[in-house]
């Protein structure tokens, strides 16, 4: 009894199961990084970082390995890290993009993976991975409108309200860099996105650019050029009144002059004192008593008649339009929509960009302008070779009879139907007795029997062997006269039944008298 107690201690002692603070057998691991990066100037480019933690549940010391995928971004973190046994380390990850690549949201993702426990390769796999957003969608109006970035793009477009169309600009960064750069930046940070021409005089100019108090009387430059409401200073705070003190020297000894659509910076009475307004003048407008005055910095490529048009609208006080003309939106582009013919018809939208065609002719409805299109019936035959290129139907005119060769019912025009006709484009010939292809006025041998038709007796009847029974130089195949001979007509038939039964009457009449006597 007593042995059969300490065996049951024994077996309980064994299924009893031991706590232990190891919790885990073999490899295992997590991963936790920052949900979301933005980047305080997205425009100007650089680096940020962001924390990311790995923790080891096991009780072996773990070698972990990281990898970052950073959606086309520079990247930099550790290649690996030792955790003890369970611990937890902290890392950072580093990504680096270039000023392009503003108004965008990448993807980095983090991965951690085990390689080792206890320097010994693990029994299973484990790993763990990780996204954050990296956010360079800054709304840029909302942090006062000011960058350290400076991009030259090459134009910019405007997109207005109500269905008026898009304004392009091509900026002149030769002739005035400081300017162009401005309201290039300006218009990348959002910053004329649904502001309005706050000032319009017909046969004059329209103004914008006011994007703080929408009246005139605000706005400030995007970037810090030395100039604090006019005055150059070295301070970009300004004296505490910060960016929105901030203005650009004028740029107005250049070979830029205010003719009709071209863009230009406005300011007070006081050089070096522009912002973010400019001006555009319409197409019916030369106002030279601001050259030298006023900075000229890129000119209307697409849509002068649109800034023509908002300079003709109803005004109220302040020449202010009665009705708001708002710019939505102001973009970079990097391939402007041209109209590189000059028929008031952009690029994107014209049939025949580079052949003026403003009524966008397409007889056949292949997108291709008729002022261009090289098959303008779009039958597959170019207008070149097409006796009719306006005519889908036809493309040729064999016998040059005005009919196509389709509807023509003689294309040869050598009098016989092309149904009749085993030759309907060609005019020389209409059979081919011996079907060789070869037509009978060309053909040597018509009937296709060996004999050249010069020497055939028969030249459209097949006879090699050229019999000729009666020798009268017609090949027996074909002469008729011969078979006549050959074959007695009935008459001939009937005069020799005759004379034979004469002969059979007398024989049988010298028979009788000869018995008789």
């Amino acid at each position: 009894m007593r042995r059969f107690i300490i065996l049951l201690v024994i077996l309980a002692f064994l299924l009893t199961p031991m706590t232990s603070h190891a919790q885990t057998s073999g490899a295992a691991v997590s991963l936790e990084c920052d949900d979301t990066l933005a980047p305080e100037d997205p425009l100007a480019g650089g680096n940020e970082t962001f924390m990311c933690t790995v923790s080891n549940p096991t009780a072996y010391v773990e070698k972990i390995a990281i990898q970052i995928s950073s959606d086309g971004l520079y990247s930099n973190a550790p290649g690996e890290l030792y955790v003890d046994a369970g611990q937890e380390e902290s890392f950072n990850v580093t990504i680096g993009w270039n000023p392009g690549m503003y108004s965008e949201i990448r993807t980095i993702t983090v991965s951690a993976s085990v390689q080792e426990l206890n320097n010994l390769p693990p029994p299973n796999t484990a790993s763990s991975q990780t996204n954050t957003e990296f956010n360079l969608t800054l709304n840029y109006t909302q942090q006062g409108c000011h960058t350290e970035g400076l991009l030259e793009p090459s134009h910019i477009q405007f997109e207005l309200g109500d269905n008026l169309g898009n304004i392009t600009f091509e900026l002149n960064y030769s002739e005035s860099p400081i300017t162009a750069a401005n309201f290039a930046m300006l218009s990348m940070m959002g910053c004329y996105d649904n502001t309005i021409f706050h000032r319009v005089i017909d046969g004059f100019m329209i103004q914008a650019g006011d994007f703080t108090n929408g009246d005139g009387t605000g706005g400030h430059a995007g970037i810090w050029q030395g100039y604090c409401n006019g005055q150059p200073s070295n301070d970009s705070s300004c004296s505490g009144a910060g960016e929105s003190a901030w203005t650009i020297p004028y740029e107005v000894n250049t070979n830029l002059t205010h003719q009709p659509c071209m863009l230009s910076m406005a300011k007070t009475s006081a050089p070096n004192t522009g912002g973010s307004q400019f001006f555009v003048v319409p197409t019916d407008s030369t106002p030279d008593w601001l050259d030298g005055v006023h900075t000229v910095f890129g000119e209307v490529i697409i849509g002068c008649d649109i800034v023509t048009a908002i300079s003709e609208t109803a005004t109220g006080e302040g020449d202010r339009p009665v009705v708001d003309i708002v710019i939505q939106r102001a973009f970079a582009v990097t391939a402007p929509n041209w109209d590189s013919d000059g028929d008031d018809v952009a690029n994107d939208d014209d049939n025949c960009p580079e052949i003026a065609n403003s009524n966008q002719s397409d007889v056949d409805n292949d997108t291709i302008g008729d002022a261009c299109d090289d098959d303008l019936d779009g039958d597959g035959v170019d207008n070149e070779q097409d006796s009719f290129p306006n005519d889908a139907n036809e493309s040729s005119d064999f016998d040059n009879d005005g009919l196509g060769d389709n509807t023509d019912a003689d294309d040869d025009g050598d009098g016989m139907n092309d149904t009749d006709d085993a030759f309907p484009y060609n005019q020389n010939e209409t059979t081919d007795t011996d079907g060789d292809g070869i037509g009978d006025n060309t053909d040597a041998d018509d009937d296709g029997d060996g004999v050249a038709d010069l020497t055939d007796n028969c030249p459209y009847i097949a006879n090699t062997d050229q019999a000729d029974a009666d020798g009268d130089g017609i090949g027996t195949a074909c002469d008729s006269s011969e078979e006549e001979s050959e074959n007695p007509s009935v008459p001939f038939l009937s005069i020799g039944m005759t004379v034979a039964a004469m002969l059979v009457a007398v024989l049988i009449y010298r028979t009788e008298n000869e018995t008789v006597d």
